[in-house]
């Protein structure tokens, strides 16, 4: 180990430590949720999106790159080499709703205790400012690299993705890329996703006029939310989940059914409680109560729920698979709302092994849809993707993980889809923690109160530094005839 070069790089830390922390916190500030559906010229996923972007731009620049953007897809903060070949790190500035629950404003970053709390503070903004301060350790110290690094930013991770298919259409691929946008220590391979819904036939003469769940279909929710045309007098309180569930008296007959369960994301449901399905569970306890209370089609589509919620792994739904190399199929469902025409719309949010198929899921959620008058419709469909664990790069990042931390690095696969998978030879390589205790007053990604250890994070920043470097001394093959 090289101490003078880690000393250094410790006092580079230390030196930029506060500043880190304003930049989180001036990112954080954005609520930049991407809606392509408020796109202006500039500006793809609409204002607040391109805000962040042009925040992020902003302290990139500060820091001594040079900064671009891709028609405001992506941005690009630039350090040259002595060769045109890249190395880089992409990280995104957009952020999932902030939805409920939050104990204080989602974007006006907290700084408690060594943590940080605010939307995105950990997916990834806070990420994406070490990124970028990782990169400009070289400028600080007068090191020209010897491949050419650039800091992508893209406003499109949490949707679709579409940012870094349209920087790919007009720019060449890095020679290796990384995205501090999971947990260390280097996740080389990602399940596939398949995202779709179910919807029932339209309803009439229906119980339940409204009913609501997570922000987004890639979020287990946290809670739920549906209202009854029924008085509260004529229903029975909650048995199964009755310190979880609030019944409200709404007025002009109604009931609000409020449940509260444990959210987080959809790759990641052990330890969560899908407030969904604890509604779905009283309403289960209703029908029993009284077989005549809910509509036919109702009662069907609450069976439809009942095999997508009875567990995260596909088991009741009849798509369960399994292998060594990437772990289970997780199975989420994340949305449900009642549409104009009174039917159901339920997301379901599945990340699979390449030990089943796109095809094979829709075969059987087909089945299970149309045993109860429902439908199959599917939105998006990413296979599963893997690099070689022998790749040079991905030992020299597991390396420098077990240099810095002093832990064992063994490369893993996750649910979780990030950028990585967008490209050729590229690997997650992030801060996140999923076993991490996190304190009384701080949440998961993706939940309300966001928090993120300052900790991790000073030590991600020294682990991507090293990173960078080790990288840089590598020797890639060169494939890319733009280059």
């Amino acid at each position: 180990m090289d101490t003078a070069l880690h000393s250094d790089i410790d006092a580079y830390i230390d030196e930029v430590w506060e500043d880190v922390i304003a930049d989180i916190a001036r990112l954080v500030a954005h609520p930049s949720v991407a809606n392509a559906h408020a796109a202006e010229p500039g500006a793809p996923f609409g204002a607040p999106a391109r805000a962040a972007l042009d925040e992020a731009l902003g302290i990139a620049k500060r820091l001594g790159y040079t900064v671009s953007d891709d028609e405001g897809y992506v941005g690009m903060a630039d350090i040259a080499g002595t060769s045109e070949q890249q190395i880089a790190t992409i990280a995104h500035v957009d952020v999932v709703p902030a939805g409920p629950g939050w104990t204080g404003d989602p974007f006006c970053m907290q700084r408690r205790d060594g943590w940080l709390v605010g939307r995105g503070v950990i997916d990834d903004k806070g990420p994406a400012v070490l990124s970028l301060y990782a990169g400009a350790y070289m400028l600080s110290r007068g090191i020209r690299p010897r491949h050419s690094f650039r800091a992508l930013l893209g406003s499109d991770e949490e949707v679709g993705m579409t940012d870094v298919h349209h920087y790919l259409e007009r720019y060449p691929e890095p020679a290796f890329l990384f995205t501090p946008d999971a947990e260390f220590p280097v996740g080389n391979a990602e399940k596939g996703g398949y995202f779709a819904s179910i919807i029932s036939p339209a309803q009439t003469a229906s119980r339940i006029c409204s009913w609501s769940g997570a922000e987004a279909s890639n979020a287990i929710p946290g809670r739920s939310e549906a209202l009854l045309r029924a008085p509260l007098t004529e229903l029975p309180q909650p048995v199964a989940y009755a310190d979880r569930i609030e019944l409200i008296d709404a007025g002009s007959g109604t009931t609000r059914v409020v449940a509260h369960g444990i959210g987080g994301h959809a790759s990641l449901p052990e330890g969560t409680l899908n407030a969904i399905g604890v509604v779905l569970g009283y309403f289960e306890e209703l029908d029993a109560h009284n077989p005549q209370f809910f509509s036919a089609g109702e009662r069907a589509f609450m069976r439809v729920l009942h095999a997508l919620l009875a567990d995260a792994y596909g088991q009741e739904a009849g798509i369960a698979s399994s292998n060594d190399a990437f772990g289970p199929l997780t199975l989420n469902a994340g949305t449900i709302e009642v549409r104009a025409d009174g039917s159901f719309e339920q997301s379901i949010d599945i990340r699979f092994p390449d030990s089943t198929t796109e095809a094979e899921l829709t075969k059987r959620l087909s089945v299970l849809a149309a045993s109860e008058g429902a439908t199959l419709q599917v939105n998006l469909v990413k296979p599963p993707f893997s690099v070689s664990a022998e790749s040079p790069a991905v030992q020299e990042l597991l390396a420098t993980y077990s240099e810095v931390t002093g832990k064992p690095a063994q490369p893993f696969s996750m649910g979780g889809g990030t950028y990585a998978r967008n490209f050729a030879q590229a690997v997650s390589f992030g801060p996140e923690e999923n076993n991490l205790e996190l304190p009384s007053f701080g949440g998961p990604m993706h939940g309300p109160n966001e928090c993120a250890s300052e900790a991790l994070l000073r030590q991600a920043l020294k682990i991507y530094i090293l990173a960078l470097l080790r990288l840089d001394a590598l020797d890639f093959e060169d494939s890319h005839e733009e280059w």
